[in-house]
């Protein structure tokens, strides 16, 4: 696999640092024994590597990374990130490795599904934070969705229900009224009943707007 490497290049200078594609290759878990295996023997992880050693041999100025920790051991993955720290030119990560992220990027941008790129001033903490209110005006909405709902039918019914009871209470206030009218006129002559009955009757008058006006309303949802 060392062939694979020399071939880009046979010296790369990664920051302030000269490597040879060998002490490269070791960085990314080759010794020198496995250097000399050929392609067609290596893994799919070690192949991943490969890849990842060959494009860093032809220094180019921008990096497109797609997560590139996966398949990799922990040595492997603390090599890669301190060979990106130090990278001069611009990289440009798509990866859920959270650390990786904090470590070797400048600018952080997420997707949150909603057809846009957000710029993430704070960085990790705040999309972690935004995440989390997302997921619970998610949650917020499906408890909403999932809530039992009184149907079409049964709404109509206990309308017309309503209906019945307030203009039973409309006849019975009707009538009450009436027999107000009459106690008044029989007692023209005697002030303290007359305010008596006078206050009795506003009081009826008042409910019975109330009940009309309760009437419209359940009348309209009953249609």
């Amino acid at each position: 696999m060392l062939e694979a490497v020399e071939e880009v290049a046979r010296r790369v200078v990664l920051g302030k640092v000269e490597l040879s594609a060998s002490q490269l290759a070791e960085k990314f878990g080759f010794t020198k024994v496995k250097q000399w295996t050929p392609v067609s023997d290596l893994s799919g992880g070690e192949r991943r590597r490969l890849q990842l050693a060959r494009l860093l041999m032809a220094e180019p100025n921008v990096l497109l990374l797609d997560e590139p920790t996966n398949d990799l051991d922990i040595d492997t993955l603390q090599q890669l990130e301190d060979l990106l720290d130090s990278w001069p030119g611009t990289m440009v990560v798509v990866s859920h490795d959270r650390y990786l992220i904090e470590r070797v990027c400048d600018q952080v941008v997420a997707l949150f599904g909603e057809g846009g790129i957000s710029d993430l001033t704070g960085g990790i903490e705040e999309y972690l934070r935004r995440r989390d209110q997302q997921l619970a005006a998610a949650a917020a909405t499906q408890a909403v969705a999932a809530a039992p709902k009184v149907s079409d039918a049964a709404e109509q019914r206990a309308a017309r229900k309503e209906l019945s009871r307030l203009e039973r209470r409309l006849d019975t206030l009707t009538k009450k009224e009436g027999e107000l009218h009459a106690k008044l006129a029989e007692a023209a002559t005697d002030p303290d009943r007359l305010l008596s009955l006078d206050a009795e009757l506003r009081a009826v008058l008042a409910e019975k707007d109330e009940v009309e006006e309760q009437w419209m309303l359940a009348a309209d949802a009953a249609e």
